[in-house]
């Protein structure tokens, strides 16, 4: 057996040039969104020293992403995908010009900073159905799982530099510096993406619909397919119980005592998890079960989550945040070659929408659901309860689902 198998593929961004361009476009976004949420984070923090103000941050960006993520399913089955991405990514600019603009006030407002996020959160909206449902037509559906893994690796190599950047240019140049940087990234992506061939929808055997009935086709696809309803659901329950990242500066302020670099620091720590589990990823395209696999990951999530509660110390805090990612990444890398290897490029763009909203509200619903536990008994206590109800649930869907647990690695053809 070759040990060649068990290492990152990387097969798609030799062989395209067109996913090269996206692959960049995507690691810089990554990046500096990674960087724009722990300044934004750390900023909150500062200003109301509450982790649930942290956690209306990512609803304030949620809220608008989801009605743009909508919009932008429907739009990717209908228009040019790479001009959807291009014109969202440059509406991007001024999300982050609004952030830096309010830091240079001399007294700056917390309701600017979420209106900031609410401008990123819809122009990313109407970005990522198009990115998703585009990437077949860029590496094939035989790729699927290989480019998966590739743009894990890029999330999770901007978020470990990202965040830990960030909070070395907060505790150094200031809040001001990081936000320039951020804005150049942003100015950048757009460029790249130009560089990509145009990506119109294929066709598919449906005739053109209006566009609430083109999104209760997506609907109805999903909610019709139990695989793909399984997968939704198991990770919507993970994203609700055991979202810890509302409460990154508080334990890097409260807990740790060490300010805005340990938050920094907790909040790459997921992505350097991640990274090492996409790096070795290549046996991820040889799991026969890959639902089973699925199930194991989130039942890894939750426990990571929960054990982040028996040490107050930075290295076990960034271990256990550590595994935490590279168990969400693995579970996404097989989530995500499924979902595209089960679905119709004609409905590609609407069911990535579907699955990029359930994404955004579990991850606003669980910082919030852990902001307010927080508040009530403590970060610590949060944190263990979330992680081992996210635990409960993978076994429940371990023991009850069937079809999730027995599905096959690329088992049947996308429905025409």
């Amino acid at each position: 057996m070759s040990v060649r198998r068990f290492f990152l593929d990387i097969s798609p961004l030799i062989e395209s040039r067109a996913f090269r361009f996206a692959y960049f476009a995507r690691a810089a976004t990554v990046l500096v969104t990674g960087m724009l949420m722990v300044a934004a984070s750390v900023q909150l923090y500062d200003l109301s020293k509450s982790s649930v103000a942290v956690a209306f941050l990512t609803v304030s960006m949620a809220t608008p992403m989801v009605l743009a993520l909508i919009a932008g399913g429907v739009l990717s089955d209908r228009l040019d995908r790479r001009s959807l991405m291009v014109w969202s990514r440059s509406v991007y600019i001024i999300s982050v010009v609004l952030f830096l603009l309010n830091t240079l006030l001399p007294t700056p407002q917390i309701w600017l900073i979420y209106v900031a996020a609410a401008i990123g959160g819809a122009a990313g909206g109407i970005s990522v159905p198009a990115m998703m449902s585009a990437t077949p037509a860029l590496v094939g559906r035989d790729k699927l799982a290989a480019a998966a893994a590739l743009s894990g690796l890029a999330m999770q190599l901007g978020g470990i530099i990202g965040p830990a950047l960030a909070g070395v240019l907060i505790s150094g140049p200031g809040l001001v510096f990081c936000y320039v940087i951020v804005l150049c990234g942003v100015i950048v992506t757009p460029l790249l993406l130009r560089a990509l061939p145009p990506l119109p929808p294929q066709a598919g055997k449906q005739p053109q619909k209006n566009a609430l009935q083109s999104l209760r086709d997506g609907l109805t696809f999903v909610a019709a397919h139990p695989l793909l309803r399984a997968l939704l659901l198991i990770d919507l329950a993970a994203l609700i119980l055991a979202t810890p990242l509302a409460l990154m500066p508080e334990w890097g302020d409260s807990i740790l005592q060490m300010g805005a670099t340990a938050t920094g620091y907790l909040y790459a720590a997921p992505a350097v998890g991640a990274t090492l589990a996409a790096l070795s990823s290549g046996w991820c395209r040889q799991v026969s079960r890959p639902g089973a696999a699925i199930v194991i990951a989130v039942l890894v999530w939750g426990l990571a989550v929960a054990a982040l509660s028996l040490q107050a110390s930075l290295g076990w805090a960034l271990v256990c945040l550590a595994i935490m990612g590279a168990a969400d990444t693995i579970s996404k890398i097989m989530r995500m070659a499924l979902v595209q290897h089960h679905t119709p490029d004609y409905l590609l763009g609407r069911v990535s929408s579907l699955w990029m909203t359930q994404y955004s509200l579990g991850q606003a619903l669980g910082n919030l659901q852990m902001g307010y536990l927080a508040r009530l008994l403590g970060p610590a206590v949060a944190v263990a309860a979330g992680g081992l109800a996210c635990a409960a649930v993978a076994c429940g869907f371990g023991v009850l689902n069937q079809g999730l647990r027995s599905v096959r690695n690329q088992d049947g053809p996308p429905h025409a």
